[in-house]
């Protein structure tokens, strides 16, 4: 029979098991604060679903053990080491909260921008594979700020395709000049094809598409804030200038010929820069491709997308807008993630010549001057995008073999690295 004395110690023991599992009340509370940040990451980490699996699954086995040593910590007796876990606990909910918060951020953006109810939206693009498939997406940029928005005056300045072909990692960029004399899809009457931002995006892309026979899987219309916004969030772009000039709207600034680093404002003064060439548009069309060209490989080849990206989600919240669903942004996302590897970047533009005549969108007592686009150019750009889209067999063998080498050269290189030994590549540009 259990005495008195027997019974305090049992219960002491059984105590003392109780609490190698359960910290102390104070500790408890915080880990139950971890443990429901914890899952409210985990939940918008399902919902996002545009990290790649190795980041997903790194993120989630960092935060179950982050949990696992809070706890370890918080049983120990030793004030030290409860310091460390509550510091630990300090760390989890910055860097998890944070996750959430971005994340459902990030998600709520994708929504918002994404237009997959307009009318141009078609719905049998939710069936492209954008890790696998080919695709046009329709660049249009809108000649106005955001302040100036509600205004009827949305001529489309910037006209390009660009043509994605993810299993070659190629993209062509196919720049049409906004003076291009295009019929109207809706009016059928011929007029400039920058009038027709004034009657909306789908007006634009159905024109574009009417006149190429070229269909246009998705769009993206941005503004000049979009741009500055988007530049500035990514720390600025390299742009080659084949000429030194001065930009007319900001002529204080020396654009010098070669390569030139610039913020938001110099890049668009840039692209939007025609006085001081003599082939003015032409020029013009071609400086578009090289800021387009500098944004694609500074987010592609960078952790400038990673590091970023709240500014940029920022830069595009009004200023941009896209027929792409929420679960596509997602897809491009995670493709682009999985591999930061680089993108052949090739550019092409319509040609063609200046002539008069009357628009549809403006008086009929007068001519204006157009852009007769040459049908032999437009052929040939039909034609390279074309082929960029259905790549041949040995195109897609030869650059699966150049990544499968850089991949080995990368690991033989990382090798070499932690050996403190240095490859003749690297001795050789030291040299020069």
């Amino acid at each position: 029979m259990a005495t008195a004395d027997n019974k305090k110690v049992i219960k002491k023991k059984k105590k003392s098991g109780i609490a190698r599992i359960i910290p102390e009340k104070g500790y408890a509370v915080l880990l139950l604060i971890m443990a429901l940040v914890g899952v409210a990451f985990l939940a918008m980490l399902t919902v996002f679903n545009a990290l790649p699996a190795k980041y997903t699954m790194a993120a989630v086995a960092a935060l179950f053990a982050l949990l696992i040593l809070v706890n370890f910590l918080f049983l120990r007796k030793n004030k030290g080491l409860r310091i460390l876990g509550v510091v630990l606990s300090a760390l989890f909910l910055i860097i998890y909260g944070a996750g959430t918060y971005y994340l459902g951020n990030t998600y709520a953006m994708f929504s918002k921008i994404s237009e997959s109810d307009s009318p141009h939206y078609v719905s049998a693009n939710s069936g492209l594979d954008l890790a696998q498939d080919s695709y046009n997406i329709y660049v249009t940029g809108i000649d106005m700020w955001s302040t100036e928005k509600g205004l009827d005056l949305e001529r489309s300045d910037v006209n390009m395709i660009v043509t994605v072909c993810p299993k070659t990692r190629k993209l062509l960029l196919t720049s049409i000049p906004r003076d291009s004399y295009v019929r109207l899809h809706t009016a059928g009457q011929m007029d400039k094809l920058t009038h027709t931002g004034v009657y909306g995006v789908d007006e634009t892309v159905n024109t574009v598409q009417d006149w190429l026979g070229l269909d246009m899987n998705y769009y993206v219309k941005m503004n000049f804030s979009a741009i500055v916004g988007i530049i500035n969030a990514i720390g600025g772009v390299d742009v080659y200038s084949p000429k030194e000039f001065h930009p007319s709207k900001r002529s204080w600034k020396t654009v010098k010929k070669g390569w030139n680093h610039m913020n938001g404002k110099d890049a668009l003064a840039f692209a939007r820069e025609r006085k001081a060439f003599n082939n003015e548009d032409s020029m013009r069309v071609e400086n578009q491709q090289r800021v387009v060209d500098a944004i694609l490989k500074k987010i592609m080849t960078s952790p400038a997308l990673l590091t970023g990206y709240p500014k940029i989600l920022e830069a595009a919240n009004d200023n941009l807008s896209t027929n792409m669903s929420a679960d596509d942004i997602q897809a491009l996302v995670k493709m682009q993630l999985e591999d930061l590897g680089e993108w052949d970047i090739e550019s092409q533009k319509i040609e063609g010549v200046y002539d008069m005549d009357y628009v549809a969108s403006l008086t009929q007592e007068q001519k204006f001057q157009v852009y007769r686009t040459d049908p032999d150019s437009v052929n040939a750009c039909l034609d390279r995008i074309s082929q960029v889209m259905n790549p041949t067999a040995e195109e897609i063998q030869a650059v699966e073999q150049a990544r499968i080498e850089k991949k080995k050269e990368a690991g033989v290189r990382s090798m070499l690295e932690k050996l403190g030994i240095r490859s003749q590549d690297e001795e050789t540009e030291e040299k020069e």
